[in-house]
């Protein structure tokens, strides 16, 4: 059961989409409950096993994302105990999100079937508010604490996430296991690294830190002229960023590729020198995986990331990359890998090597693992 998915673009639907996949490869039948949403976004349109039954719930106001994710919950909760009494569902797994109901429904399903609900949480944990969304803030609160108490597991990233979730929601250890994310290694590949361009992938927020990156510009162009800084995806700062851009006369070297169809990314990454993943530190994002570090990693692409942002088996600071505290020391780090070949070829093969244990085959087998768990 899930909030998010295609034609809805996005790192969390690529997690959704590629462990359906993987458990239909692994020679189970998956069935998957979503909202039947309208989206006017860029459509990401996946190809999916054919093991897998896709059921499209009626919602209402379907057209408004954020009204949909609290008033889906009775039609998919319904459906969802239709579909399990008609099937014998093993168990339920969900993505959290702190503003979706599809986990409480999920609950509720588990409940009614008397099945195993295991909740996956990627990212988003929880968001601080000020003034009347403070008073929200804590009601949903509420509400999760009771949903995450209630699931017989729930699925982390990390040791950090796992004393949040303990702390923050109140549920208890024993409850809590810890799954990280994947990435298709059959997906992405590498070219041999011998031009000067560093990458970001993915939307254009605030937290994601881009301002970071392009405030170092200035620094790496000066040492290295043919430098390119190649920026795929789109968003709500992608103007401000092309108006900060054009204002530093820095076009030439700045590129602002836009959104790019997913088939497409891995040809770009392959061709790429180094991979930035500028995410802003805060309790929420602090020790989080991003899908695109990990298939940065499987393009053999050293990473630079800020400090505390990425577990410490995925970066390995002077490893397969660096930490950063900020512009100036981005542009250091830069330069200094694409000055020196012996390092930018040792840090590539370090990342291709570390994120072999991250196959999504390996993770769908992790989640079967702890369903086994549970009812053992």
């Amino acid at each position: 059961m899930v909030f998010h998915f295609p034609p809805i673009s996005g790192g969390g639907v690529v997690v959704i989409i590629e462990l359906a996949n993987k458990f239909a490869e692994l020679g189970h039948d998956v069935t998957i409950l979503t909202p039947n949403l309208e989206w006017s976004g860029k459509k990401y349109e996946p190809t999916l096993n054919k093991k897998i039954i896709v059921h499209k719930i009626s919602t209402p106001s379907k057209s408004n994302l954020k009204i949909a994710a609290r008033r889906c919950r009775d039609n998919i909760k319904k459906k969802g105990i239709e579909l399990g009494k008609q099937n014998n569902f093993d168990f339920i797994l969900t993505i959290f999100h702190p503003f979706h109901l599809v986990p409480k429904a999920a609950i509720d399903c588990g409940k009614e079937l008397g099945k195993p609900v295991l909740i996956k949480i990627d990212d988003a944990i929880y968001e601080k508010a000020k003034g009347i969304k403070k008073i929200q803030r804590k009601i949903e609160k509420m509400y999760n604490s009771k949903t995450l108490q209630n699931a017989d597991k729930v699925l982390v990233m990390n040791d950090f996430t796992k004393k949040l979730v303990n702390n923050y929601y109140s549920v208890s250890n024993n409850k809590i296991s810890i799954v990280s994310n994947g990435t298709n290694l059959e997906k992405f590949y590498s070219h041999k690294k011998n031009n000067n361009r560093i990458i970001f992938s993915g939307a254009m927020y605030n937290h994601r830190g881009l301002d970071v990156l392009l405030n170092c510009a200035s620094r790496v162009i000066d040492e290295i002229n043919d430098v390119e800084f190649l920026l795929l995806g789109d968003g709500p700062e992608m103007v401000k960023l092309q108006e900060f851009v054009k204002k530093n006369n820095l076009s030439k070297n700045i590129i602002f590729k836009g959104w790019v169809e997913r088939e497409e990314i891995p040809e770009f990454l392959a061709s790429s020198s180094i991979g930035i993943g500028p995410l802003r530190i805060t309790d929420v994002t602090k020790g989080a995986l991003p899908i695109k570090i990990l298939e940065y990693m499987a393009s053999s692409l050293p990473i630079l990331a800020m400090n505390e942002t990425l577990p410490e088996d995925i970066l390995k600071n002077e490893v397969n990359g660096y930490f950063i505290q900020d512009s100036r020391e981005l542009a250091e780090k830069i330069i200094h890998i694409l000055k020196n070949d012996d390092l930018r070829n040792q840090m590539s093969k370090n990342s291709n090597e570390m994120v072999q244990k991250f196959d999504w085959k390996y993770v769908a087998e992790s989640i079967i693992n702890e369903y086994q768990l549970i009812i053992s």
